[in-house]
């Protein structure tokens, strides 16, 4: 039903005249065509914003990680479409993206490394107040885990049309290479680099779902991999939930 529903809106009708000329008398015959327009919406943005999360395999508090609801994430995205249905239905799309995420940590904790390169949470107060870190009293006025990431995602897709307007569904998977990945505190009034070699996992496997309407776009994504092992709160997986928009 959705498929025969989503072949009509995508269907358009034009009028042809072809008009005949013989000697002094003309007539003209009118042929209505109906025909299909194959242009399909991108499934992701070519820019975008989106609220970013940081969860653990296992539950329970000793597994919380202490984020702020202000991390976030922002990036590009190039996408092309491979397959496309005849009536501009069905398609299948990949590309690549671009982006860079923040995730800020709560004001009093900062995440470290041992020589060991493995990462464990510390309050601040602790960190600066070891040698060369500062006196003991200074407070973080933010924290936060950045880092960048190459994506090629790919989703399948079905749109139909709303009043000439595009509407589209999309779900598909994503690889990611992730880099530069380092720790990061404000303090003292100036910022401090905790550690810049993050013992983090570089590839991450996605799932993603997007929903567009014209060329807005809103989408989830979910880590399947984890980005790297915190002691005491076991592997961390990223989530985000964003919006952007396309650029033809």
């Amino acid at each position: 039903m959705l498929f025969a529903t989503a072949s009509v809106f995508a269907q358009e009708k034009t009028t042809v005249i072809i008009k005949e000329s013989n000697n002094d008398d003309s007539k003209v015959t009118i042929v209505e065509k109906i025909f299909h327009n194959p242009r399909m919406v991108d499934p992701l943005p070519s820019i975008y914003y989106s609220y970013e999360n940081m969860f653990t395999g296992t539950f329970g508090p000793e597994a919380n990680i202490p984020l702020r609801s202000s991390s976030f994430e922002w990036g590009l995205y190039g996408t092309t479409h491979i397959v496309t249905s005849r009536n501009g239905v069905f398609g299948i799309a990949t590309g690549l993206g671009i982006s860079n995420a923040y995730n800020y940590l709560t004001h009093n904790m900062v995440l470290n490394q041992d020589a060991n390169r493995v990462a464990y949470l510390e309050p601040l107060i602790t960190y600066s107040s070891t040698e060369g870190h500062g006196p003991a009293n200074n407070y973080a006025h933010r924290s936060f885990i950045r880092y960048w990431s190459l994506r090629l995602p790919v989703m399948l897709e079905l749109q139909c049309k709303v009043n000439n307007t595009p509407l589209a569904i999309a779900a598909g998977a994503e690889l990611e290479w992730r880099f530069g990945m380092r720790s990061f505190a404000r303090y003292g009034g100036a910022k401090h680099t905790i550690t810049d070699d993050l013992n983090s996992n570089p590839v991450g496997f996605n799932v993603l779902f997007s929903l567009i309407f014209d060329d807005t776009v809103i989408f989830f994504r979910s880590g399947l991999t984890d980005m790297f092992s915190v002691k005491d709160c076991g592997d961390i997986y990223q989530m985000s939930l964003g919006f952007g928009f396309n650029f033809d």
